[in-house]
C-alpha cells in the first residue's frame, strides 16, 4: 500500500499558519489617494519580483534586466553600476512600511507605462512613513506605446518624505511627444524636497501634500523657473490639485537677483522686496490767463 502522510492537529495548524505568512508576506497595503478604503497589490510570487522584507540595509551595484524590487521595513541603497529594469507590469522599485531608500548613482525604469520608483507609507500613520535620498543617477519612467509614459518617481502616503539633491527624473515617453509620464507626483500628505537635480516631465502634487524647491525661483502660473544652490537651472511645469501646495525657499548660501515669487508672494527671502510702483494721479491742465491781466501783474511788479 502506498504510504500516507498523516499530520497531527498541531502540524497542520504550524503548515496553515506558514502558508497565511508566506500570503501575507506576497502583498502589501495601500491608502488610496481619498484615504477611503485600502487596495491589496498583490505580487507576482516568481523569480522576476525580489521581496526585501528583512529589516537589514541591501545594496545594488549590479545590473538587473527585467527584475523588480519590493521592499518593506527595510533600507535599499542603489549605488554607480547598478541598474535596474523593471519586470513585467511593476515599477522597478517599490517602497513601503517604514522603507529608506538612498540613490547615489545608478539607473531604475520602470516597465512601459509603470512609475520607474514609487515611495509608499503603506499605512494611515504618519509612524510608518517611508523616506528617500536621491544624489544622483537617473530615474526613468517606462515608456509606452499606446498611451502615456509612466511616471518617474511617485512619493505617496501620510508623512513620506523625500530629499532630492541631484540626479536626472524623466518621465517615460508615450505614443507621442505630448504624452510624457510625470518627472515627480506626489500624493496624500507626502512632501518632496528639491534642492537640485534635473527634470523632464512635468510634476503633480496633490491631496494635501507639498514640493519645496529650494533656490532662487520664480512662479508664473504652474510654471517654476530659476536656479538652485550649485547653479543648476530648472523650469518646469508643477500642477497642483486637491489643496496640493508649492513652496519657494530661498537658502543662506545663495544670493538671488529677485526673491521667490508667487501669488501671494509670502516666503522667506534674502533678497529685498521690489520697490512698487508710485501713482501721482491725473495731473492739472494748465489754465489759459488772459494778457491784460498777465500785463498788469507785470507792470505793478515794476513800479
Amino acid at each position: 500500500m502506498p504510504a500516507v502522510l498523516r499530520l497531527t492537529s498541531s502540524a497542520a495548524a504550524a503548515v496553515l499558519t506558514l502558508l497565511l505568512l508566506s500570503v501575507r508576506s506576497a502583498s502589501s497595503v495601500l491608502v488610496d489617494d481619498n484615504n477611503d478604503f485600502t487596495l491589496e497589490r498583490s505580487l507576482q510570487l516568481n523569480s522576476n519580483v525580489t521581496i526585501l522584507n528583512d529589516g537589514a540595509v541591501h545594496t545594488i551595484n549590479e545590473k538587473f534586466y527585467r527584475k523588480s524590487f519590493h521592499v518593506r521595513n527595510t533600507t535599499l541603497i542603489l549605488e554607480n553600476g547598478g541598474e535596474i529594469v523593471a519586470a513585467e507590469d511593476w515599477p522597478g522599485i517599490r517602497l513601503v512600511t517604514s522603507s529608506t531608500f538612498n540613490m547615489n548613482g545608478g539607473i531604475v525604469q520602470g516597465w512601459q507605462d509603470k512609475p520607474a520608483v514609487e515611495l509608499h507609507n503603506g499605512q494611515s500613520s504618519d509612524d510608518t512613513a517611508s523616506f528617500a535620498e536621491i544624489y544622483g543617477g537617473a530615474i526613468i519612467g517606462g515608456n509606452s506605446v499606446d498611451g502615456v509614459g509612466g511616471d518617474a518617481f511617485y512619493v505617496h502616503g501620510f508623512g513620506t518624505k523625500a530629499k532630492i539633491f541631484g540626479g536626472l527624473f524623466m518621465g517615460g515617453i508615450g505614443q507621442d511627444d505630448n504624452m510624457e509620464g510625470l518627472s515627480i507626483i506626489v500624493q496624500n500628505f507626502a512632501s518632496v524636497h528639491i534642492y537640485s537635480g534635473s527634470f523632464q516631465g512635468e510634476m503633480e502634487v496633490g491631496k494635501g501634500s507639498n514640493i519645496i524647491f529650494y533656490g532662487c525661483f520664480l512662479q508664473y502660473g504652474a510654471m517654476i523657473t530659476g536656479e538652485f544652490v550649485d547653479g543648476t537651472q530648472l523650469e518646469v511645469v508643477v500642477k497642483t490639485k486637491n489643496d496640493g501646495r508649492v513652496s519657494l525657499i530661498a537658502v543662506s548660501e545663495q544670493v538671488c537677483d529677485t526673491q521667490p515669487s508667487m501669488q501671494p508672494t509670502n516666503f522667506p527671502t534674502i533678497s529685498p522686496r521690489p520697490t512698487p510702483s508710485i501713482s501721482y494721479g491725473e495731473m492739472m491742465r494748465p489754465s489759459l490767463v488772459p494778457a491784460s491781466i498777465l500785463l498788469a501783474v507785470l507792470l505793478a511788479g515794476l513800479s
